[in-house]
């Protein structure tokens, strides 16, 4: 395994490659830029959803809480004695 200051040297070193291969190394660049935006529009189309869904859960479990609040009332009156 390489360590920290051979990643760095590399890094800090130029690339060479053949003049032929520029233009498939340019357009390999280009592809991979597209699958990056690609993912991001994908990571933010799910992010929305997301959002959608947590906003339909806290709706359904107010709905829920409702019920349980009216099944008490009616419980507690049923409860009752009449007068």
């Amino acid at each position: 395994m390489l360590t920290k200051c051979c990643l760095k040297a590399m890094n800090k070193m130029p690339v060479f490659i053949k003049v032929d291969q520029y233009e498939d190394v340019l357009d390999l660049l280009e592809m991979v830029q597209q699958k990056i935006d690609t993912a991001k529009n994908t990571l933010s189309h799910i992010q929305e959803l997301k959002l959608q869904e947590d906003a339909k859960l806290q709706e359904w479990a107010s709905h829920l809480q409702e019920v349980e609040h009216k099944l008490s009332s009616v419980n507690t009156r049923l409860g009752e004695p009449n007068q």
